[in-house]
């Protein structure tokens, strides 16, 4: 039976560049660079990458956060090129896009033809399209921090529905001070580093990165990494604060865990959304309490490490889930944050598996209540 295949991935952050590196740190606690920057007055860590980044050389591409997704792009560049053009989809999720440029585009020439452009959202997609010359379904979604989770359950159903041969997606997002001020206005901007499920307050550090995937229709054999389920919902309870309860979070993750095939007791390791901010938190808490009960899986958020890279945030969190998949070890990210805080007795926040990864579940939640659950399976 055919599944919806990761036949390539590629990943940047402030970690590093290759999966390799970035799992190393993860193992060993090694957090990435967290430079200051200024808002409202005060200094706080952002997730800046500091890899070279490739020249885009047209004016209308030219954004961080393309330059960004153009750096995962290059190295999949031998597993796309040979797909019919017509037959090669794109799917990207984005946040930020190119605001940081339009604002600058703005200030020097006021509003112009070019400067919008690098504000459009769908400039991301069009420049991926434009770079591997892809002539199939090309968009993207912008659903603040669940949109590279969303694109990648919208490429599974592209592939299904017979519509493309390969889809590449994911997602990226650089560093924008208008996100950030926003952020900040909510009080939710913390000026140290964050620490997800300690529950003191703290709120989220900004990141950027991008990872890509691509994804193809085919039968699998052993060692592949599947796209085997996904869940999406969304609370309708407030604009920027997720129902306490976790009622549709909980939904999402079971719609996904069903959708695989699988229990709940099935699932190796839950990579938590895990932004360290209160709400967010408590309500994830309560959702792995009504989806896993007595029996709770490893679970753990890699936010302190790379910060929240908002839109690219899904499916970044994906590409180190693939990466866990791929080495199939027990070994999870560390979380030395923990330790020495009073933890919630039922939850497992342990840094090791049961048994050699095979399944893991990656939960992104928006604002808006736009939940996202995906399951990534390792083909025995």
């Amino acid at each position: 039976m055919k599944a919806c295949i990761i036949t390539d991935f590629a990943m940047i952050c402030n970690m590093g560049t290759e999966p390799a590196e970035i799992l190393n740190a993860l193992d060993s606690g090694q957090y990435g660079s967290m430079p200051e920057t200024e808002v409202t007055g005060r200094r706080v860590p952002v997730g800046k990458v500091s890899a070279a980044l490739p020249q885009i050389q047209q004016p209308q591409w030219a954004t961080r956060t393309n330059a960004l997704l153009l750096h995962a792009l290059e190295r999949l560049r031998h597993s796309w090129n040979s797909v019919a053009p017509d037959r090669l989809g794109i799917v990207i999720g984005s946040s930020n896009s190119g605001i940081e440029e339009y604002h600058k585009s703005w200030q020097k020439q006021g509003v112009t033809e070019e400067g919008l452009q690098l504000l459009e959202v769908g400039n991301v997609a069009g420049f991926v399209a434009h770079i591997t010359g892809a002539a199939g379904p090309c968009y993207t979604l912008s659903t603040a921090c669940s949109s590279s989770a969303k694109a990648l359950a919208s490429a599974a159903r592209l592939l299904q529905a017979g519509v493309c041969d390969a889809v590449i997606a994911g997602g990226g997002d650089a560093l924008c001070n208008y996100a950030l001020q926003g952020f900040d206005a909510l009080q939710l901007v913390s000026g140290e580093r964050c620490r997800p499920f300690t529950l003191q307050g703290g709120g989220v550090n900004h990141g950027e990165g991008a990872a890509l995937f691509v994804l193809t229709l085919a039968e699998p054999v052993e060692g592949d990494i599947l796209l085997a389920g996904y869940g999406e919902t969304a609370d309708a309870y407030h604009t920027t604060t997720p129902e306490p309860d976790g009622a549709q979070a909980t939904r999402a993750m079971k719609a996904a865990i069903q959708m695989a095939g699988l229990q709940p007791s099935d699932i190796d390791y839950v990579n938590l959304h895990g932004t360290g901010t209160d709400a967010n938190d408590g309500m994830e808490l309560n959702a792995m309490r009504a989806t896993f009960g007595i029996q709770q899986p490893p679970c753990g958020s890699t936010k302190a490490y790379t910060g929240h890279t908002l839109g690219a945030a899904g499916a970044l969190e994906t590409a180190i889930c693939t990466a866990l998949l791929q080495r199939g070890k027990q070994q999870l990210p560390a979380q030395p944050w923990l330790v020495g805080e009073a933890l919630p007795a039922d939850i497992n926040f342990s840094a090791t598996t049961r048994r050699p990864l095979q399944h893991c579940l990656s939960n992104s939640f928006a604002f808006g209540g736009n939940n996202i659950a995906l399951v990534l399976t390792r083909h025995a």
